[in-house]
This record gives C-alpha cells, sequence and structure tokens, in this order.
C-alpha cells in the first residue's frame, strides 16, 4: 500500500468559474495537493473565523497570498456586504492575482452569492446566473433574500484594476473608462474603474555626433602625435569679406585683388606678394588647394612650343608683359599689357601673340589635369 500514489481529491463543490479562478468549500489538508497543482497565487476565504491553521501554514508554504474576509453564516438570509462583495469582485478581476481560488465553509450559499454579481457585471441574465447558483444549492432552491440582494446590488465601492482581467468583458479593452456608453455600467452604475498608472518613459539615450566620412579619412592620415583636430584638411577658399565685390579675392599678403588684377600681374611675372616668378613652381604643381585651378604660369616657367614665324620676322616674341615687369609698372585694371617692340598694330607679332596665349591656356588646363590626378591618388 506504500507505493499507492496519493490520489488529488479537490476541495468540496470545486468548480472552474471563468479562466483561472474556481470556486468551492474550505480546503482541507486532503486538498492540498491539489491545489498545489493549480498554481494558485491567491486564496479568498469568505469565513466566520480561522477555522484551523493548516490553511494558514500551506500558503505561507507555497507563496499563496491569503485574503480573510469576516462573513458570518447565513441562516435563511444573506450575511453578506455590499463592500464584502465589491472587494472580492475587485480581486477575482485582477490578473496580478491570478489564478485565484474563492471560497466559504461549504461553497454553497455565500460564495454562490458572489459568483452571481460577477455574472451580473459580466452582464449575464438573471435566468443564468440563478441556474448556476442552484447547481451548488444543497436545498435545490434559492431563497427571495439572495435573489433581493443580487437584484439590488449596485457595485458600492467596487473599483475595477486597470487592466482587469480578459474574461470580464471579451473584445472590450480598458480605455479611460468603463467600456460602456458614457462609461457607466449599465447594470451595475456604481462600479468603477481604477485609473491606469503612467508609463515610465525610457532613459533617452545621448545622440552621437555625426561623423564626417571626409574628416575622419583626414584624421586618420594625420601625422602621429597630433590630434584629429590638428589633421590635415583640405583647404577652403577664403570668404569674400562683407561689401566685397564677387569678382574680388585675396592675395598671399592678404590685400584684397580683383580677379582682373591678379590675372595682370600673373601675366607680368609676379606673385601676388610680390616673389619672383618660377620660385614655387615645384610646390605648385603638388598644390592641390584652393588655388590650384588658378595657376601662376610665366613664360619662364612654362616651356611653350615653337610658334611659326612669318619670314619677316626679325627677332623672337619677348615674354608676355615684360616691359611691364621692366618697368616697375602694373597695367591698368582691365586693360591687355602692350605687346614687344614693333607695335601692337603689326600683324605677324598680333597673331603670335594670339597663338602663346592659346598655348598657355592648354599648357595650364593639362597642370591642372595632372593636379587633379595627384590629388586623386593621395585620397
Amino acid at each position: 500500500m506504500s507505493d499507492i500514489i496519493d490520489p488529488l481529491i479537490p476541495p468540496h463543490r470545486f468548480e472552474r468559474v471563468q479562466n483561472q479562478v474556481y470556486r468551492g468549500g474550505y480546503p482541507k489538508h486532503r486538498n492540498f495537493r491539489f491545489l498545489r497543482r493549480l498554481g494558485l497565487k491567491t486564496i479568498v476565504s469568505l469565513i466566520p473565523g480561522d477555522q484551523d491553521s493548516a490553511l494558514a501554514e500551506f500558503c505561507a508554504r507555497e507563496g499563496i497570498e491569503r485574503v480573510c474576509m469576516q462573513v458570518e453564516s447565513p441562516n435563511e438570509n444573506v450575511t453578506l456586504k455590499d463592500q464584502v462583495v465589491s472587494r472580492c469582485l475587485g480581486l477575482m478581476t485582477d490578473p496580478h492575482k491570478l489564478p485565484l481560488y474563492v471560497h466559504c465553509l461549504d461553497g454553497s450559499n455565500v460564495t454562490g452569492v458572489v459568483v452571481m454579481c460577477l455574472r451580473k457585471l459580466q452582464l449575464w441574465r438573471v435566468a443564468s446566473l440563478q441556474n448556476e447558483y442552484l447547481r451548488f444549492e444543497q436545498d435545490g432552491e434559492i431563497i427571495p433574500e439572495e435573489s433581493e440582494f443580487v437584484e439590488m446590488y449596485a457595485g458600492a465601492g467596487l473599483v475595477l484594476p486597470n487592466p482587469y482581467a480578459d474574461y470580464l468583458w471579451p473584445g472590450r479593452p480598458p480605455a479611460d473608462g468603463l467600456p460602456f456608453q458614457g462609461g457607466t455600467h449599465p447594470v451595475v452604475p456604481l462600479a468603477r474603474l481604477r485609473p491606469r498608472a503612467a508609463a515610465a518613459e525610457p532613459p533617452v539615450a545621448p545622440k552621437r555626433a555625426a561623423t564626417d566620412p571626409s574628416t575622419h579619412d583626414s584624421a586618420s592620415r594625420a601625422a602621429p602625435g597630433s590630434s584629429p583636430a590638428q589633421a590635415p584638411c583640405r583647404a577652403q577658399p577664403p570668404e569674400a569679406a562683407p561689401g566685397m565685390p564677387s569678382d574680388q579675392g585675396v592675395s598671399a599678403s592678404g590685400q584684397p585683388t580683383s580677379r582682373v588684377q591678379a590675372s595682370q600681374m600673373r601675366d607680368a611675372g609676379a606673385h601676388d606678394d610680390g616673389r619672383p616668378a618660377g620660385s614655387d613652381r615645384q610646390r605648385e604643381e603638388t598644390d592641390v588647394g584652393w588655388e590650384a585651378p588658378v595657376l601662376r604660369t610665366t613664360a619662364s616657367a612654362t616651356a611653350l612650343p615653337a610658334a611659326a614665324e612669318p619670314s619677316d620676322a626679325a627677332a623672337p616674341p619677348e615674354p608676355l608683359g615684360a616691359s611691364a615687369q621692366g618697368s616697375g609698372r602694373q597695367p591698368a585694371a582691365g586693360s591687355r599689357a602692350p605687346g614687344p617692340a614693333g607695335g601692337a598694330d603689326s600683324p605677324g607679332r598680333q597673331d603670335r601673340t594670339e597663338v602663346a596665349i592659346n598655348d598657355i591656356e592648354e599648357v595650364a588646363l593639362s597642370v591642372v589635369i595632372q593636379a587633379l590626378a595627384i590629388e586623386g591618388l593621395g585620397m
């Protein structure tokens, strides 16, 4: 006989009311193994007083919350109060309290009246909730006092949890009020819905600064020991000062110069800062700064192809702007530099000047293309 497994014995008049909600009589020691299998969180006792300490010890051992409500045993009357029923319904509809077991002494009258009030809250018809009550009534009848109590119950002190259990009103999720017209229950008008607790806002993560790919690449090529802020980067053209014409720039010495004056100074063979031409040709070929497209090309620094000379030419053409460079004077803005000796009206010399200008433009274009190619290889 010792090898026989103890059977699972439910409490007297045990029944499932809703999902994870059960009813019945007072649990005895033989019922504890059955109740343990239900995984209960709450046991509601509607009894005159604590009958024994076995149930209290069982709840403490299993981690079950036990709620005791003082209710006298009925004797052809109803001993329940509206506040007791409302408190019990609040526990039975709270998802955090489920699974739950509610019981009285015999699981009949007191528990039956509480379940009838729950069915009224669920909008059951009177005939349906009374038929369910009679299934657990030992005499097979319902007394007028019990019917009158359920009919007059209006939900005094009933505060439903928010959110409430899904079985209460399927398809009607909780909102700011009860899911009925005007936020009032049609047959339990005093019932209220507990305000929903404000959800805690998640912490806002600090925004990461966007990284410029070009800055990151240039910083990675910085010299050892230098910070990213000191890393070499591509030079940007200086902005024009307020009030400065759009065709006016800044020379290397810091003095504003117009585009026409800068062009004339380059034709004269001198830099913007007064340095002689050809002194930094090697630096100009490898410099990819903002002045790279504007080359300081002079006749002495750039080899020009020989131009076909007419038979009557007495001497090769002189460098452009030679007279201006020799005299130290700069031509006026907007005027062309004077040509070599022989007169500007000479047809042969005028043709050679135009050919030389065209050749200079072609050489300048090829140098710009080579500079851009060197810059692309450096990237």
